[in-house]
C-alpha cells in the first residue's frame, strides 16, 4: 500500500494539479525520501557497501589467472662448439675402458639455436587454509554493509524530522496569516464605525488616525508574514525535491495535541532501537575481527592448484599439464605480529569504552527530549490561558466602550493583546509537534 501511495504521489507531483494541490504531511515524508539530494547519495553508499560484501564472497572461490610470454633475439641464446675429438670403442666392460685400443672420430660440433619461444600458462589456485582471513573479510564486509545500513537510516530519520519542522512552521506561517486576516477584519469594521463618529462630529480625528496606524501596522505585519512564507516554501520545496511554485502549500492544521505521556519509552529500552547504538557495537565488533585478521597473517597458508602450459620452443611445441601446492609460514612476522594484537586488544578495549559512554550520553539525550517535551506542552497551556484571559479583556474593552466607559485606544490595545496571544498559541503549538518528532528520533522512532 504504502509503495502504491509512493507512485501516486509522484505521478501526480508532476502533473500540473499538482501545484495548486495541498500536500498532508504523510505525501511531503514520500516526496522528502524519495527525492531528497543527502538521502540518494546514502543510498548510493549502501548499494557500494552491498558490492562490497558480494566482491569479499568471491575470495571463497578458486583465483584463476592467465599469462602469456613470447620472444625473439637478435642471436641465438644457445651457441654451442665442440672441438673434433676420438672417442674410445670398448666392449661393454667400464673396465676395459682403459686399455681400449680402437677410436671413433668425432668430428667438431656447432649448435646455435632458441632464438624464440612462445609460452602460455593458466593457473586455478584454491586456498585450503588462510588463517581464517577469508571468513573473517567476509563478516568485515558484512558489518561494513549493516554499519552503511544503519547510517542510511539515520539520514533518512534525520530528513523526517527535518520535514515535520518545515511542515509544521508552514502550518504556524497560515494560520497566523488566517489570525492577521481576523484581526484585520475587526479593524476595518471599527474603522468604519469611527469613520461614521467622525463623520458625525461626535469624535476626534485622532482617534480615526489610531485605527488607521493600527491596519498600517497590520499591513506591514501581512507583508512580513507572506515574505516569511515564501521563504519557507523556498527552502521546503529544495528539501522535498521539487520545484518551487507559490501556489505550493500544506494541507493540516495544527490538530489534536495529546500529551507527552502518549510518547514515552524508558531509556534504557528505546536505547536499543538507536542507530548509533547500533553503530557503537558494530564497532566493537569490527575491532575484534580485525585482531582475527591479524592473528590469521601469523599462521601457515596452504593453497593448492591445478594449471595447464603451453610451449613453443626450438621449433618443438607441446602442451603441459600441472598440479602443485603451496605452503607459507610467516615465521619472521611473528615477533612484530605479537604487538599488533596487543594494540588491537588495546583498541577493542577503547571501542567498549566507547560503547558503554556514549550509551549512557543517548540516555541522556533521550531524558533531556522528554523534559523539552513536557515543557512544550505546559507552554501550551500557559497560551491558552493567556488566550482565554486576553479574549475575555477584549470582550470587557469592547462592552465598556460601546457603553463610552473605556477609550479607543484602550480598546485596540486590548484586541492588539489578543491577537499577541493567539499567536503565542500557535507558535507554543507548533513548537510541541515539533518536539514530538525530535523526542521520538532520540527514541529510535519516527512518526513515518
Amino acid at each position: 500500500m504504502k509503495k502504491l501511495n509512493i507512485v501516486i504521489i509522484t505521478l501526480l507531483f508532476f502533473s500540473s494539479s499538482l501545484i495548486a494541490q495541498k500536500l498532508t504531511l504523510d505525501s511531503c515524508k514520500v516526496l522528502a525520501i524519495e527525492n531528497n539530494k543527502r538521502l540518494k547519495e546514502s543510498q548510493l553508499k549502501l548499494e557500494a557497501s552491498e558490492k562490497v560484501k558480494k566482491d569479499a564472497f568471491t575470495k571463497y572461490f578458486p583465483t584463476v589467472s592467465a599469462s602469456g610470454f613470447a620472444f625473439k633475439s637478435s642471436k641465438d641464446f644457445l651457441d654451442i662448439k665442440t672441438e673434433a675429438m676420438d672417442l674410445p670403442v670398448y666392449d661393454g666392460n667400464t673396465a676395459n675402458l682403459a686399455a681400449a685400443t680402437q677410436f671413433a672420430y668425432v668430428p667438431p660440433i656447432s649448435i646455435q639455436t632458441l632464438d624464440y619461444a612462445n609460452t602460455a600458462m593458466v593457473t586455478a589456485v584454491q586456498p585450503l587454509y588462510a588463517g581464517g582471513r577469508i571468513r573473517t573479510g567476509n563478516k568485515l564486509a558484512e558489518l561494513n554493509e549493516d554499519v552503511t545500513q544503519y547510517q542510511y537510516n539515520l539520514t533518512k530519520s534525520e530528513i523526517l524530522v527535518t520535514t515535520e519542522d518545515y511542515y509544521w512552521n508552514l502550518v504556524a506561517l497560515n494560520e497566523k496569516i488566517i489570525t492577521l486576516q481576523d484581526y484585520e477584519m475587526l479593524l476595518k469594521a471599527l474603522l468604519k464605525e469611527v469613520g461614521d463618529f467622525y463623520d458625525a462630529g461626535l469624535i476626534k480625528k485622532s482617534d480615526l488616525l489610531k485605527v488607521q496606524l493600527e491596519l498600517n501596522k497590520v499591513d506591514g505585519n501581512k507583508l512580513k508574514l507572506n515574505n516569511g512564507t515564501d521563504i519557507l516554501k523556498m527552502a521546503f520545496s529544495q528539501h522535498l525535491g521539487i520545484p518551487y511554485d507559490e501556489n505550493f502549500n500544506v494541507q493540516d492544521s495544527i490538530g489534536t495535541i495529546l500529551p507527552p505521556e502518549n510518547y514515552y519509552t524508558e531509556t534504557g529500552l528505546a536505547l536499543k532501537n538507536r542507530e548509533e547504538y547500533k553503530m557503537l557495537n558494530k564497532a566493537v565488533e569490527a575491532e575484534e575481527l580485525q585482531k582475527k585478521m591479524t592473528d590469521g597473517e601469523l599462521l601457515p597458508q596452504l593453497a593448492v592448484g591445478v594449471g595447464g602450459m603451453y610451449l613453443d620452443m626450438i621449433d618443438q611445441d607441446d602442451t603441459y599439464g600441472l598440479a602443485f601446492a603451496t605452503l607459507s609460514i610467516p615465521i619472521s612476522d611473528w615477533w612484530g605480529g605479537t604487538y599488533k594484537k596487543q594494540e588491537h586488544k588495546i583498541k577493542i578495549d577503547i571501542a567498549k569504552n566507547s560503547l558503554e559512554q556514549n550509551s549512557e550520553l543517548l540516555q541522556l539525550q533521550m531524558s533531556k527530549a522528554y523534559r523539552d517535551l513536557t515543557e512544550s506542552y505546559k507552554q501550551i497551556d500557559i497560551a491558552q490561558t493567556s488566550v482565554n484571559q486576553s479574549l475575555e479583556y477584549q470582550k470587557e474593552m469592547e462592552d465598556n466602550y460601546d457603553a463610552g466607559l473605556e477609550s479607543l485606544s484602550d480598546l485596540l490595545e486590548a484586541r492588539a493583546m489578543a491577537q499577541e496571544a493567539k499567536d503565542a498559541l500557535i507558535d507554543a503549538k507548533t513548537q510541541y509537534k515539533i518536539r514530538i518528532a525530535d523526542y521520538l528520533q532520540t527514541l529510535g522512532k519516527t512518526n513515518f
